[in-house]
């Protein structure tokens, strides 16, 4: 028979492990954004779980940046900023630490630099403590819009503040970022970022997230090159051709561009006719993509109708993706 002390260890240690994996399983957040991914809002970057100098996110493809330690979730534009859109608590917990004040207006290099420099990339953020060693940070929140204070206690779903661009951010959106135990952990695998890619534990959603290979957040047509600089700060659309424009213009926006992915632009008469065509390697990973092909019209020659565009994507290791656009012109 066994002495008692090495059955009582042995149910000790076991009871140790059963409750480290039940409190690792139950490390659930919710959806940190009012917002409907793939409506008004999307994916622009993983978490960069290559612990080298490579880029790599979960599913082993480069819809991130080198280090990047969050999911980056992205607004259409500085105006659909401007609106407001709630940040929300993604558990429950403490607020552990805040910051308000800095800009969210577009910022040159030098001034990223600075920022960065000052150790300030987060822009407006928030802490919170979720026990268990757990925390969620949510930084480049809108300048005075965050709610809470430090000590107070969040509920799941609570907003806490507005998206914003403050920091080190080209473009509106919340950086999420989930810290376990000192450790970053990558909430769509529940692995540490320098776990590596292809590895999965569980998911710490309460709901579900798909994997998104494409984020083609905008599109549609205009009478000349769109200005896409207004249209990221404003939202304003192009004019659309007429049958008296000189130019036909067919455009699109995208997040989470990979060096190598595959564009396809194509318009189609009213009589199914092949009318504009242009193919596009991405050269580079980038965050925040925009294209457009068109065509110049002499003497008024558009022909009244409806036309067809349609915007082909194509990532190594994954379906292609299309989206149809229309346009009538009468």
């Amino acid at each position: 028979m066994k002495p008692i002390y090495k059955i009582l260890g042995f149910c000790i240690v076991l009871l140790s492990n059963i409750n480290a994996a039940n409190a690792q399983t139950e490390l659930v957040f919710t959806f940190p954004i009012d917002c409907t991914l793939g409506t008004d809002c999307w994916i622009a970057n993983y978490v960069d779980v290559d612990p080298t100098e490579g880029v790599k996110d979960f599913k082993c493809t480069a819809k991130t940046y080198d280090g990047h330690k969050g999911v980056d979730f992205a607004l259409k534009s500085r105006a659909v900023m401007e609106n407001g859109v709630n940040v929300l608590a993604a558990r429950n917990g403490k607020i552990l630490r805040v910051r308000d004040g800095e800009n969210d207006d577009p910022k040159t290099k030098g001034q990223f630099d600075e920022i960065t420099a000052a150790n300030r990339d987060c822009g407006n953020g928030i802490i919170i403590d979720h026990g268990q060693g757990l925390q969620s940070f949510y930084c480049h929140l809108k300048n005075d819009s965050i709610k809470v204070k430090p000590g107070e206690q969040v509920k799941e779903g609570q907003t806490i503040g507005f998206v914003g661009q403050s920091g080190v951010a080209e473009f509106p959106h919340l950086h999420f970022t989930v810290i376990w135990e000192g450790s970053h952990i990558d909430p769509f695998t529940g692995m540490t970022k320098e776990d590596g890619c292809g590895r999965f534990k569980h998911s710490l959603w309460e709901k579900e997230i798909p994997y998104a290979p494409y984020a083609l957040f905008d599109g549609g047509f205009a009478s000349d090159i769109p200005d896409f600089k207004t249209l990221n700060e404003t939202g304003a659309r192009p004019q659309e051709p007429t049958l008296t424009s000189k130019a036909f213009v067919f455009w699109i926006s995208l997040y989470q561009m990979q060096k190598g992915d595959q564009i396809t632009l194509k318009v189609l008469d009213p009589d199914g006719k092949t009318f504009i065509h242009r193919e596009i390697t991405q050269d580079t990973n980038r965050a925040r993509q925009h294209y457009y092909t068109g065509r110049k019209l002499k003497d008024h020659s558009l022909k009244p109708g409806t036309y067809t565009a349609t915007a082909t994507l194509k990532t190594e290791g994954y379906e292609t993706y299309t989206q149809d656009f229309k346009t009538t012109i009468e």
